[in-house]
């Protein structure tokens, strides 16, 4: 597996995801209907982004809103999110506003939208009109999204801040309805028969390269805030891809040899009613651990995979005073699953 550190070697990855402040999400069953959504078709892959503690040089500054004013985002009628596709040019940031009650709660990202071979991020800033930061939690950290429930009535700012090439971005807004913890997104692939659900802790993102056999065809980044605070997880994503190339077929249940790591069958599961040959794949550098939860399977001569993806880093690589500990591995995969037992095929 490539391994890419776009920042600082040897400068432990903040695995912080800007919740200390927010209200405690509890859990709630997903609305019977979810809403439709094809992930943006631009998005291409990149190396792994990496959530990393920053030079001070490199950290964009705290910025007010400017004088003439954010630029509103403005539900449809009935909606409960909103995503926002645009471009800022190069060194410059945009910003944005949304007014929301408080306890609700919301799920913000930014995602760059990048060409083929080039490399980019997008810094993201959530600030109350009352002056109540968001994101991020803390000086020279970076925060590429943000969960919680949202602490006043109020406008809220969204500044987003390209660095590197990154200047064509979406930007994803969800809020959801008064007393619902969560909702529901519906992604189905015609041409293969795949569907499943997906709740708004997940948001369709750049996939980092992996052990999969074909591209995804959607990546799901878990952006759950509260798994990733003061914790050593830096990653995870859910990749999801359905192929019907009659070389990948051929071989579909097989370990993967195409990144050079090797993966071990653990054996047959059944996931909603279908057979899947489970392996994992582990992977380690520059203190940093890939691991991966492996499921394929042939219905109909398509080659089905579903990858959970987790990509932490040692717990020891922080200072001591930094109160990092192991992240909960065991719910993170409870939210992957969440997600995974809606597979079916249509």
């Amino acid at each position: 597996m490539k391994k890419v550190i776009l920042f600082l070697i040897g400068v432990p990855l903040l695995l912080i995801a800007c919740n200390a402040s927010a209200t405690p999400i509890v859990d709630a069953p997903a609305p019977t209907e979810a809403i439709p959504f094809t992930p943006i078709p631009t998005f291409t892959s990149i190396p792994p982004v990496e959530q990393a503690v920053l030079p001070t040089s490199t950290i964009p500054p705290i910025q007010q809103p400017p004088s003439n004013g954010p630029v509103p985002i403005i539900f449809d009628v009935n909606g409960t999110y909103k995503d926002v596709v645009d471009s800022i040019p190069a060194g410059s940031s945009k910003t944005y506003s949304v007014n929301a009650a408080k306890g609700q709660i919301a799920s913000i990202s930014a995602f760059p939208q990048i060409p083929d071979g080039s490399w980019g991020y997008i810094h993201l800033q959530i600030v109350g009109a009352d002056g109540t930061l968001l994101c991020p939690q803390a000086l020279n950290t970076d925060c590429p999204f943000w969960r919680g429930a949202l602490p006043s009535s109020q406008n809220y700012f969204l500044t987003v801040t390209p660095e590197g090439d990154a200047v064509n971005f979406t930007l994803r807004v969800a809020i959801n309805p008064p007393g619902k913890s969560s909702q529901s997104f519906h992604y189905g692939n015609p041409a293969t028969g795949l569907s499943l659900t997906y709740s708004d802790m997940f948001i369709p993102a750049v996939p980092p390269y992996g052990n999969y056999k074909t591209q995804p065809e959607l990546a799901l980044q878990l952006i759950d805030s509260a798994a990733y605070y003061k914790t050593n997880l830096g990653q995870a994503f859910l990749f999801i891809s359905s192929t019907n190339d009659p070389q990948i077929v051929a071989t579909c249940t097989e370990p993967s040899q195409a990144t050079g790591e090797l993966e071990q069958v653990i054996g047959n599961e059944v996931i909603n009613g279908y057979t899947f040959v489970h392996s994992t794949g582990n992977g380690a550098g520059v203190g940093n651990l890939y691991q991966q939860e492996i499921y394929r399977t042939v219905n109909k001569n398509i080659c089905y995979e579903v990858i959970y993806y987790l990509h932490s880093s040692q717990v020891g690589n922080f200072p001591a005073d930094a109160g990092i500990t192991e992240f909960d591995r065991n719910a993170v995969i409870q939210k992957f699953y969440g997600v995974f037992s809606t597979f079916s095929i249509k």
